[in-house]
C-alpha cells in the first residue's frame, strides 16, 4: 500500500492554505469566496512546452496538495501550451495528479507520438508538396504540410478525457478553459472557451472569444504550426497555430475574469545580444524559419506583458474612489516564469536522438544540430531533450519560490 504523506500546509475552516515560517504566516486561498481569481497562461512553443510542465511540477511541490483544490480556476493556452492547459483543466478536481500525468507523458516522448517519422509517412508528404507545385488546385482537395500529425491525435485521445472539463466546471473546480487558434480566412485570433454560466464572449480588433465545448479539434488546430502541420477546419473556417497574429495572449484570461495571471513562457531570459560572424553566410531555410517561429511564439507575449505593466502603473495614479466607479478597470497582478537557458542551444546536442529518416529530412532544410537549432528546439519531441526541459523548468521555478509564494498570497499576519 502506498503511504500518503501528510501535507506541509494546513487548511483552515475558511478554505485558506497556510504557509508558516519563522517570521510570518501567510494564508494562501485557492477558492474562498471573494478572493482573487487566478489565471494560468501557457504559451506556444512545440517541444519547448515541456518546460511548462517542469514549472507546474515545482508549483505543485511548493503550494499545491491534492486536497487543496485548484489554484487556477481560469486556464488559457495556445499551441502546445493549449494541450498542457487542457490536461490540467481535465484534472481540475485533482490538479496534482494531472501534473504528474502530464509529466509522465513528456518524460516518455518521441517524435513518432507527434508526427509520422517512418519513411513512408515522410515521403508521402514530400510527394504531395512536389505535386502541388505542378498540379493546379491540388491543395484544394488534399492537406499540405511538411509533417503528418495523425499520431498526435491518437495521443491526445489517450491522455485527455474531455467530458471531465464540463464535470470540473459543474463541480466548481474550474471557471473556464480557453484555447486560441488563428483563422486563415478571417485573420482573427479566435479564443474558444468552455466556461461556467455568466461568462460572455467578446469581440475586439482581430480577436474574438467564442463559447464552445473544447474537444480534440481545437487542440490540433491551436498547435498546427503553419506549413509544418495541416490546418484544421472548425465550423466554416480553417485554423492554424494560435500563436500566429495573437497580439494579446493575456487578454483571454482577463476576459474570463482573472485578477492575477501566472504566465509560463518558453523564451529564455537574456540580454539582447548582437551576434555577428566574421564571415556571414546567406541564411538557410531553417535559419529563416527559426526567425519566423521566434516572432510567432515569443514577441507578442513580451509586448503584452509590457502593456499590462504600463496599464497597472497608470491605474495606480487614479484615485481609488474614481477607480471603483469604473468596474471594468482593475490592475492585473502578473508573474512570468521563463527559461534561464537558451533552449535552442540545449536542443542541438540532442539532434542525434531523432530517427534516421527525420534527421535526413531535417538536414535537407538546414537543420543538423549545429545549425537550425531554433527550429529544432520546437520540433525535437524526444525524451532526452524534453526531460532536460522538465528539469530546467522545475529548477527555475524552485529558484523563484519566494516570488511564487508572494504571487499566491492574500493576507499576511503578524511579522516579527
Amino acid at each position: 500500500m502506498t503511504k500518503i504523506e501528510k501535507p506541509s500546509h494546513s487548511k483552515d475552516s475558511e478554505g485558506f492554505i497556510e504557509r508558516r515560517s519563522e517570521s510570518k504566516t501567510t494564508k494562501i486561498c485557492y477558492s474562498a469566496v471573494g478572493q482573487p481569481k487566478t489565471g494560468l497562461v501557457l504559451t506556444g512553443g512545440g517541444a519547448r512546452a515541456a518546460y511548462q510542465v517542469g514549472v507546474l511540477k515545482a508549483i505543485s511541490k511548493l503550494v499545491l496538495k491534492s486536497h487543496c483544490g485548484n489554484p487556477f480556476p481560469i486556464i488559457a493556452g495556445t499551441s502546445a501550451g493549449a494541450i498542457n492547459a487542457t490536461v490540467i483543466a481535465s484534472y481540475a478536481h485533482a490538479p496534482a495528479i494531472g501534473i504528474r500525468s502530464l509529466e509522465k507523458v513528456w518524460q516518455n516522448f518521441s517524435v513518432d507520438q507527434v508526427f509520422r517519422s517512418d519513411i513512408r509517412g515522410v515521403l508521402k508528404n514530400t510527394v504531395r508538396w512536389t505535386k502541388s507545385v505542378f498540379i493546379r488546385d491540388y491543395h484544394k482537395t488534399r492537406q499540405l504540410s511538411l509533417l503528418n500529425n495523425n499520431p498526435l491525435k491518437k495521443l491526445l485521445d489517450r491522455v485527455i478525457h474531455y467530458p471531465n472539463i464540463k464535470k470540473a466546471i459543474d463541480a466548481k473546480h474550474l471557471d473556464a478553459l480557453c484555447i486560441t487558434a488563428s483563422g486563415y480566412s478571417s485573420g482573427q485570433s479566435v479564443s474558444f472557451f468552455q466556461a461556467k454560466d455568466g461568462i460572455e464572449g467578446w469581440k475586439r480588433h482581430r480577436r474574438v472569444g467564442c463559447r464552445s465545448e473544447i474537444v480534440r479539434k481545437h487542440l490540433i488546430a491551436s498547435s498546427a504550426i503553419p506549413l509544418v502541420f495541416p490546418a484544421v477546419r472548425i465550423n466554416r473556417e480553417f485554423f492554424g497555430d494560435g500563436s500566429v497574429r495573437f497580439l494579446s495572449p493575456l487578454s483571454p484570461a482577463i476576459h474570463l475574469g482573472a485578477d492575477r495571471i501566472l504566465v509560463v513562457g518558453v523564451d529564455p531570459i537574456r540580454q539582447e545580444l548582437e551576434r555577428h560572424s566574421n564571415e556571414p553566410f546567406y541564411p538557410s531555410m531553417a535559419d529563416i524559419a527559426g526567425h519566423v517561429l521566434d516572432s510567432v511564439f515569443i514577441d507578442s507575449l513580451d509586448s503584452d506583458m509590457e502593456r499590462i505593466a504600463r496599464i497597472n502603473k497608470m491605474l495606480r495614479l487614479i484615485p481609488k474612489d474614481i477607480l471603483q466607479q469604473e468596474s471594468k478597470l482593475k490592475p492585473i497582478k502578473t508573474l512570468s516564469i521563463s527559461p534561464s537557458k537558451d533552449l535552442s542551444e540545449l536542443s542541438g546536442k540532442h539532434f542525434k536522438e531523432l530517427p534516421s529518416i527525420v534527421k535526413f529530412f531535417f538536414r535537407r532544410i538546414g537543420i543538423d544540430g549545429d545549425e537550425g537549432s531554433t527550429v529544432l528546439s520546437y520540433l525535437l519531441f524526444e525524451k532526452a531533450y524534453t526531460q532536460e526541459l522538465l528539469d530546467l523548468g522545475f529548477s527555475d521555478a524552485m529558484a523563484m519560490k519566494d516570488e511564487i509564494f508572494e504571487f499566491f498570497e492574500t493576507t499576511d499576519t503578524a511579522n516579527n
